[in-house]
């Protein structure tokens, strides 16, 4: 299924134990489960694979036994780095870079187009903490506090699932049922009022929210100076005491508005799942296979003019000091002594 069937991951100059080698290993793991021998080490260690794959760009040496040899390119700060990265133009088959914009940079300098590519770094992550939205009130008859406004925003969005929902107060036990029908998770506290310190249990809560949110304009709630005082951002009513508040986050005055702001929240949380969800090691793998065997269908640059990329990168390079100097030449001794 794949054109390499052994793939050597080269750490040159590098302390294994920094993020290049946890890369390195989540890589090893990734296609050793595609059933390719894969091996991560030091030139040394490199024993005739097809593919060498060179992580520590600025210490590195093609293998001459290779088939290929890419090469990982991170971090160009200063002219030193500029100008070894170019002496290597000719000398890797293909520039993995850190981002599209990095892949235009090496582009700008002179790099050929075909084997230059950008990927989003793979993510470790698994786990995607849920916005909690905190809701401190109790319920009544007359509707005053606006609840209906969340049930339908939850009945025509599907991203309401991607919420926790925390009540703090009396008689949320019908509007609760109809979540679990629409399998939003939530957290009801049934709280009496005479419980020992009760007050001190919701601040504990309400430290842990990321949304404060009071939907009724009945003058305001006490609640909301409270999640203030915590940092949590306020989804609240424009109404009442609350407009004494500074810089309230999320200030609404009708249900279409409150509707927009739960509808931004879901959408950006969707992203930030999908994106974690997309960018793992396993994709990034398989990304770097079609790249090596020319498989691999590039995405367009920004749609705007990119001429700015190499200026933006040389305006911020640091000033050649002392110190950079001597890792310019502790890298020229690596190479002699280790390829």
């Amino acid at each position: 299924m794949y054109q390499y069937k052994s793939i050597f991951i080269s750490i040159s100059g590098m302390d294994p134990g920094w993020i290049i080698g946890k890369i390195s290993n989540d890589l090893k793991e990734v296609f050793t489960n595609l059933g390719i021998d894969c091996q991560v080490g030091s030139p040394a260690e490199y024993k005739d694979q097809e593919v060498c794959y060179h992580m520590g760009w600025a210490y590195a040496t093609p293998q001459k036994n290779a088939k290929i040899n890419p090469i990982f390119i991170t971090h160009i700060d200063d002219k030193l780095k500029e100008n070894l990265l170019v002496s290597l133009k000719d000398k890797f088959d293909y520039f993995i870079c850190m981002s599209v914009e990095d892949e235009q940079f090496l582009i700008d300098l002179g790099f050929p187009l075909e084997k230059c590519f950008g990927l989003t770094l793979p993510i470790r992550n698994t786990y995607i903490r849920p916005l909690s939205i905190g809701i401190f009130s109790g319920v009544y008859l007359d509707g005053r506090k606006n609840e209906q406004w969340l049930l339908d925003f939850c009945i025509e969005n599907e991203t309401s699932q991607l919420f926790n929902f925390v009540f703090i107060g009396p008689d949320w036990g019908k509007f609760v049922e109809k979540l679990v029908k629409l399998q939003c998770s939530f957290e009801w506290h049934h709280t009496s009022r005479i419980m020992p310190f009760e007050y001190e249990f919701q601040q504990q809560k309400l430290q842990k929210l990321d949304y404060y949110f009071y939907p009724g304009f009945d003058g305001g709630a006490m609640g909301s100076y409270d999640a203030y005082f915590y940092g949590v951002q306020l989804i609240i009513a424009d109404d009442g005491y609350h407009k004494s508040i500074p810089n309230i986050e999320y200030p609404f005055s009708n249900q279409g508005e409150f509707v927009e702001i739960l509808s931004e929240l879901g959408r950006k949380q969707k992203e930030k799942i999908d994106f974690f969800k997309i960018n793992n090691p396993n994709n990034y793998g398989f990304t770097l296979l079609k790249i090596w065997d020319n498989s691999y269908i590039k995405k367009p640059f920004f749609p705007t003019a990119h001429k700015s990329v190499l200026e933006k990168k040389r305006k911020f390079y640091a000033k050649i000091s002392f110190r950079r100097f001597l890792s310019l030449i502790k890298r020229n001794i690596y190479k002699r002594l280790h390829n």
